[in-house]
């Protein structure tokens, strides 16, 4: 068949043709440069795209057994039903990092596009166009078969898109804090928490009440994770606890699994079990620290929420994560490993937590006094780096001279 593109192999840019298209795009997206369009695509067309951004390819590509009843359900409104297929399936999600429309012809070409989300339906309609037509290749002049729904997000960035892909695909393996706490993967995390902290109980179940949230205890130890552990410094790396704990979550799960036969989710895993209580004090001292005051984040906030909350007498007493989590994450510069093999954070007589809020409080004017955008800045992340990790080569100087 022409143009039937699978996995990554498919093109850098495509043409689409399409029945309808509406341009959805809201404020908030215009405001960070991403555009939406909903589109109603022919069957055909949907096979032109890869899958390279998707969580999971087509799990029946190369096993026929692995079909599932959801592929069965698809299979059979294709053949038995196709013209309600478009109303019974969810529905594709594309991602790209630029788009053309021409309204004449009723295209659009897609700079870099893959499916983000409906790669299992895509697998099932390339199935039975291979079944219907063989060998044959598919004419532009044939009539589709039926119609398809797609909802198009064009971000030129290349993480951003990734990120989509993660919170947008339900075939995403996220195990929950009940299965993750029925299956063991807790206990070691726990028992380190509460020997430093007793008085804390962690969520090991979704029902489980007065006990503080694991996401959380995972997102301040993914935060403080340094590069020789994560072996990543990509961008999506420094968002990831901020924007997906249930990632965060899912990860520490795979690491716990996969410990005894990696030697990279072993070190993960131990990391995170052994820092977790120290990430819970760093972040609570942080996120009430009294440097905080006399800066005005109250009255410069614009949107986003709150960048913090006061008593009655006016003194801060919370600040919003999206201000808190690069200044943990920064903290990373000062993780340590000892030569035991046990993990701390051990701050220089250099460092001045003043300074670090300051430079904090540039970064939240420099996003126009948005905390939700600061938290999701990888430039925030970068810049309150600069501080400790000069510090860091400053001590290094100083012990290579003397």
């Amino acid at each position: 068949m022409a143009n039937n593109a699978k996995g990554s192999h498919a093109p850098s840019t495509v043409q689409l043709s399409y029945q309808l298209l509406r341009n959805t795009t809201s404020p908030d997206e215009a405001s960070t440069g991403v555009k939406s369009y909903v589109a109603n695509l022919p069957a055909f067309e949907i096979l032109k795209l890869g899958t390279k951004e998707n969580l999971r390819s087509y799990i029946a590509e190369y096993n026929r057994h692995k079909r599932n009843r959801v592929h069965d359900a698809i299979r059979n409104t294709i053949q038995t039903e196709p013209s309600r297929f478009i109303t019974r399936n969810s529905g594709f999600v594309i991602g790209a990092t630029d788009i053309e429309v021409d309204d004449n012809k009723k295209t659009v070409r897609l700079k870099e596009p893959s499916i983000l989300n409906g790669a299992q339906s895509q697998g099932e309609i390339r199935r039975w166009v291979e079944d219907q037509y063989g060998d044959e290749a598919v004419s532009e002049d044939d009539a589709p078969p039926f119609y398809v729904r797609a909802e198009i997000i064009v971000d030129p960035d290349p993480e951003e898109v990734v990120e989509t892909a993660i919170a947008r695909n339900t075939a995403t393996p996220v195990k929950s804090i009940s299965q993750a706490g029925a299956r063991g993967h807790l206990e070691e995390l726990e028992r380190s928490v509460r020997a430093r902290r007793p008085t804390i109980k962690i969520r090991k179940s979704e029902t489980d009440e007065d006990v503080y949230d694991t996401r959380k205890i995972l997102q301040y130890a993914r935060l403080l994770m340094p590069q020789s552990v994560s072996l990543n410094e990509s961008p999506a790396e420094k968002l990831r606890p901020y924007k997906n704990p249930e990632q965060c979550l899912t990860d520490f799960s795979s690491w716990y699994e996969q410990r005894k036969i990696d030697e990279q989710a072993r070190r993960k895993y131990e990391f995170t079990v052994q820092i977790a209580p120290f990430a819970i004090e760093e972040y609570e001292y942080w996120e009430a620290h009294d440097a905080w005051n006399g800066n005005h984040i109250w009255e410069e906030t614009q949107k986003g929420g709150r960048a913090c909350r006061r008593d009655k007498a006016g003194k801060i007493v919370w600040v919003s994560p999206g201000l808190v989590f690069p200044i943990v994450g920064a903290m990373s510069e000062f993780v340590v490993e000892e030569p035991e093999g046990s993990w701390a954070i051990v701050r220089p007589n250099l460092f001045r937590p003043a300074e670090m809020i300051a430079r904090a409080v540039a970064q939240f004017r420099s996003v126009d006094g948005d905390p939700m955008q600061m938290g999701r800045h990888a430039g925030v992340y970068d810049a309150l780096r600069i501080y400790p990790g000069t510090i860091i080569e400053v001590m290094k100087d100083m012990k290579a001279a003397s």
